[in-house]
């Protein structure tokens, strides 16, 4: 599985992190009965450090200097295959954890994944942090899945099962992030949890990311990464969850003119894609099922394209060929504004969903995230 990356640009938070920037870090680590050709990797996206070492007795050493702190991880190789091999599986024995100018002590058992790391007091704050939002997304993946075979991992029941699950957890994680957020201002861990918010793509209720935002300590809004979530979040706020639908007059495949109001008093489904996109046959699948299962109910979809003038005869061919169940618009301009500005430039494929009073009540959703939010406002 592909582990998750933070685009993470981390600031110094105090004297005592630039004193211990100084020294550069070490990682002193015991795993027992392990020996050649055991290896450990280390890398870290964030604080940009790759590195790996043989175990020997049992024990293992990184040393090294971090510019910036980042989150890394200790993969460990037991056979010595290599690490491409060994990121291809789903149940890595690997232990995340903070990486800064500190000596850093790793202890374990039989396995990283269950080994504790001491010495650091950023790591520390970020152990607390990750205690309190619920853990890592990746971390929630593989235990889900690791209680049933791989046999069934791609059967319907446990798909369905899985991705309701999924969403739920990183619903209640946003939550509690954002509490973070708001009962510590000062903590640096605040600026992370921000990040992590947008990279996940879960500020998607920009009223409540906005005020969380606000409510970090100016010191980390005037960082080049504060900064870039505040354009984010500016960027996004037009057409936000809460806040009146952007109406537009957009024209189907013979030139009729679709108004987004006359479609007041429906819910409206708002579905953005483009032509040549290979995840727009598995969305078009569930927006087909979500027709059929709401048609007798107020509920309708608009799907609006997002091509370039140049791809314009391409979707006209690929709507009159695939003949869906709803509206199909050109979305290349709404007056003088291109659509996707009206509603924060979104990407494809991805639906937003406005209610009978023409609000938005969800936002840059796709798969299963859009049908199980779907399934809860039409009951």
């Amino acid at each position: 599985m592909k582990r998750i990356i933070l685009s993470l640009l981390i600031v110094s938070t105090g004297a005592g992190m630039v004193s211990a920037q100084q020294k550069g870090f070490t990682i002193k680590g015991k795993i027992m009965s392990l020996n050649a050709p055991a290896k450990v990797y280390l890398d870290s996206y964030g604080a940009k450090v790759f590195d790996s070492t043989e175990v020997k007795d049992g024990v293992f050493q990184f040393k090294g200097t971090v510019k910036k702190p980042g989150l890394a991880y200790l993969s460990l190789d037991r056979n010595g295959v290599g690490k491409d091999s060994i990121d291809l599986e789903d149940n890595t024995d690997e232990l995340g954890f903070f990486l800064d100018n500190s000596e850093i002590h790793v202890a374990a058992q039989d396995s990283l994944i269950r080994g504790t790391v001491t010495g650091s007091k950023i790591n520390d704050q970020y152990m607390a942090y990750n205690k309190f939002i619920g853990g890592t997304v990746t971390a929630a993946y593989k235990n889900y899945r690791n209680r049933i075979s791989p046999y069934l991992w791609r059967s319907y029941p446990f798909t369905k099962e899985f991705d309701e699950y999924m969403y739920k957890f990183k619903t209640g994680r946003f939550e509690k992030q954002l509490q973070f957020i708001h009962e510590n201002p000062d903590s640096f861990f605040s600026l992370y949890a921000l990040t992590d918010i947008i990279d996940m793509g879960e500020g998607k209720d920009m009223k409540k990311t906005g005020a969380a935002y606000r409510s970090i300590n100016a010191g980390f809004r005037n960082t080049e990464q504060g900064q870039r979530i505040g354009r984010y979040i500016q960027a996004k706020s037009q057409g936000a969850v809460g806040t009146a639908a952007p109406d537009f007059t957009l024209y189907d495949v013979n030139g009729k003119p679709v108004t987004l109001s006359a479609y007041r008093g429906l819910y409206v489904v708002l579905y953005f894609w483009v032509t040549g996109n290979s995840l727009i046959k598995a969305e078009n699948y569930r927006m087909t099922k979500a027709a059929e299962l709401y048609k007798n109910k107020k509920f309708k979809i608009i799907s609006i394209a997002l091509d370039p003038e140049k791809k314009k005869k391409i979707w006209v061919k690929e709507v009159k060929e695939n003949k869906l169940p709803w509206v199909q618009v050109w979305g290349l301009k709404s007056g003088p504004l291109a659509t996707t500005k009206l509603y924060g430039n979104l990407g494809t494929p991805v639906s937003i969903v406005v209610n009978p009073d023409g609000i938005i009540v969800l936002k840059d959703l796709n798969g299963a995230e859009l049908q199980y939010q779907l399934a809860e406002y039409m009951k």
